[in-house]
């Protein structure tokens, strides 16, 4: 009898102990007391390095930051929130955070698990890992820069009326599978295979053409760089007559970025590099005739360039140049100079040409319609 008491007692304080080891097991992470904006998203920001999927947050002095705070200042697609208690100066909200389904497939091929993905998230992972594996061989530049014009050349950009859910093209997935993103799309997109290849990568949202944007940055070499694949995929403007790949904002420093982007300190997700360097697809020096750009110090000696490219018939050709004479951001005059290059060498070439004017500099971007012998 003695020992069957025991053993109910032992029993009970099991399952007691079994009981609130568990319940403190689900229980929510939950922020120390925060006042202000910049406490907030330090706080979000660390939980979704943890790839938490709940959180609370203890405001006080009266403040509460907006769903809209997060999703914007933490580069999360969809957020939901509870208010949990509120009174005049103090209030605790419970977040429920979705994450995008590139991260959710790079932390997947990190853990070699893909038992927690969906359907499509899985589709797009074998796609995913097919794309790594072919630049497996490549430097560390060529890698990146084959992602990002494999994103370019696959998707064409997409837009619509934001829901309160997660839209596909706001995703790797409506970027992969249905060939149309918009830029939060573009950045899961690269942010996955970055990822996977061992990058360092993450996103950074701001203003870009008087709306709200999101673009990635990228380490290399101990610094950070940004990547605004969307708005080097010239496919978004429909006043080109041609699509071609741009790679302004490929590997780009601050100075490169103010001039269209602009970003408060907050939402500055790693500090980029102040001006341009060695990693910046004009200057590298893994130049070569057919991946990397080319950078002049004038105009003139840009257009000599192109033309002699031409020549040797190169079909496409970027460069970049100081801007130091304004005739030469007319396409026209451009068209001109190089025309001139091909007539003393009696040879005619067809081909379109691209000249984007950003701050001190000057970028041409010249695709072969056809070649006559």
């Amino acid at each position: 009898m003695r020992k069957s008491c025991y053993f109910a007692l032992y029993f009970f304080l099991f399952l007691a102990f079994f009981h609130q080891r568990a319940f403190a097991f689900v229980q929510p992470v939950e922020s120390p007391p925060i006042s202000d904006r910049e406490s907030l998203i330090y706080f979000v920001r660390d939980c979704v390095d943890d790839r938490l999927t709940e959180f609370v947050v203890n405001y006080t002095n009266g403040y509460m930051g907006s769903n809209d705070d997060i999703l914007y200042s933490c580069n999360l697609p969809h957020i939901y929130s509870k208010v949990l208690k509120n009174n005049k100066n103090n209030a605790r909200v419970l977040y429920k955070v979705t994450y995008y389904p590139g991260m959710r497939i790079a932390d997947a091929y990190h853990k070699n698990d893909t038992s927690k993905l969906t359907d499509d998230e899985f589709r797009l992972y074998n796609i995913a890992i097919n794309v790594i594996e072919q630049a497996s061989y490549m430097t560390k530049l060529q890698a990146e820069l084959f992602f990002h014009d494999t994103i370019c050349k696959y998707v064409s950009y997409y837009t619509q009326a934001a829901t309160k859910n997660m839209p596909r093209h706001a995703t790797a997935l409506g970027a992969f599978l249905d060939r149309k993103a918009n830029c939060q799309g573009y950045c899961d997109a690269f942010y996955m295979l970055c990822s996977m290849h061992g990058f360092k990568v993450d996103m950074q949202s701001g203003i870009a053409g008087k709306q709200k944007h999101v673009w990635n940055v990228i380490e290399l070499d101990g610094k950070w760089y940004a990547v605004d694949v969307t708005w080097d995929d010239n496919d978004a403007n429909e006043k080109r007559k041609f699509n071609f790949i741009s790679h302004k904002y490929f590997n780009a420093s601050e100075d490169i970025m103010r001039v269209t982007h602009t970003w408060d300190e907050v939402n500055e997700t790693e500090p980029i590099e102040k001006y341009i360097d060695t990693n910046y697809f004009y200057l590298t020096p893994e130049v070569d005739d057919f991946t990397f750009g080319y950078y002049f110090s004038t105009p003139r000696d840009a257009l000599e360039f192109i033309g002699l490219a031409l020549l040797k018939n190169k079909t496409s050709i970027r460069v970049m140049a100081k801007r130091t004479d304004k005739r030469y951001d007319e396409i026209k005059f451009v068209n001109l100079i190089i025309d001139s290059i091909l007539t003393r060498a009696r040879k005619a070439i067809s081909y379109y040409t691209i000249v984007q004017r950003h701050g001190s500099y000057v970028y041409y971007s010249i695709e072969v319609k056809s070649k006559k012998k």
